[in-house]
């Protein structure tokens, strides 16, 4: 079956289902986002196997594809489950290259655990198919010092020190692994309706990896849709996208969302802004 059939849809189905029906090799980056262990019911329809989706999304990931899998550690008795550990390894032994582990922070909340500092950790595991095709590094951190000559002093391996290196320092500097995201009304996502899903991804966090590791006109997948923002974020960053959402409930809201975007831009573009 040709991705073009389903493209730019969010189908009300299991994501294993879904999967099953698409061809091997055509998604070139997919950004998602599972149920947590269990810290949401999502309306008792959160169970799903992590080995079937795992391999089916190898098998669906194009030749240096990457898969970004968004997943929070669950606390329980008081310490980590250990699944997001245990989901990393299943991927590398599927054979998904472990390209990048990174931490995802969320501001504003004040959460609080005894006998630990504070809440558990968001994960971005970014999984490649072989080398990654393509990736364009966010370069958004003011340089203090930007327009300065500054002399780069670097060792080698066995510990003298390289040539010194002069170069003239940029206004940006490139990001960390570490990401932070202002969540809650009008930063996680613009629309009121769009809360109804009880766990969404930050709008800025999926645009910033759809312009990381995809180009304009790319198919984006999204297993588990949820409430639509990775299909919101490829619509209005010019790619295509394709998701699978169980829950008819969210389906709703999942396909709304592109398309109130979509009339919105069409809109703009009408009045010349």
């Amino acid at each position: 079956m040709s991705n073009r059939l389903h493209e730019n849809q969010i189908i009300n189905m299991d994501c294993v289902q879904g999967m099953r029906t698409l061809p091997d090799d055509i998604i070139p980056l997919t950004v998602t986002s599972p149920p947590y262990d269990d810290l949401r019911t999502y309306d008792g329809l959160s169970e799903w196997d992590f080995m079937d989706v795992a391999k089916e999304l190898y098998r669906i990931t194009m030749p240096g594809g990457v898969v970004v899998w968004v997943v929070q550690e669950q606390i329980k008795n008081g310490s980590e489950s250990g699944e997001t550990s245990r989901q990393r390894l299943a991927f590398a032994n599927i054979g998904f290259r472990l390209h990048h582990t990174m931490v995802m922070e969320k501001l504003g909340g004040h959460q609080h655990s005894k006998g630990r500092y504070g809440g558990s950790l968001e994960y971005a595991f970014i999984l490649s198919k072989g080398k990654p095709r393509y990736f364009c590094p966010l370069r958004d951190k003011p340089n203090k010092k930007a327009g300065r000559i500054k002399v780069f002093l670097n060792r080698n391996r066995d510990g003298s020190f390289a040539p010194k290196k002069k170069a003239k320092v940029h206004p940006f500097g490139f990001r960390s692994g570490v990401w932070p995201y202002a969540t809650g009304k009008n930063n996680t996502a613009k629309e009121d309706y769009a809360f109804e899903h009880p766990a969404l991804m930050p709008e800025q966090m999926a645009e910033d990896f759809i312009l990381s590791w995809s180009k304009v006109g790319d198919l984006i997948f999204n297993p588990f849709a949820g409430g639509g923002t990775a299909m919101k974020i490829a619509l209005l960053n010019h790619r295509r996208y394709l998701g699978f959402e169980i829950n008819p409930k969210y389906v709703e809201i999942a396909q709304r969302r592109p398309k109130e975007a979509e009339a919105t831009m069409a809109e703009r573009i009408r009045k010349g802004n």
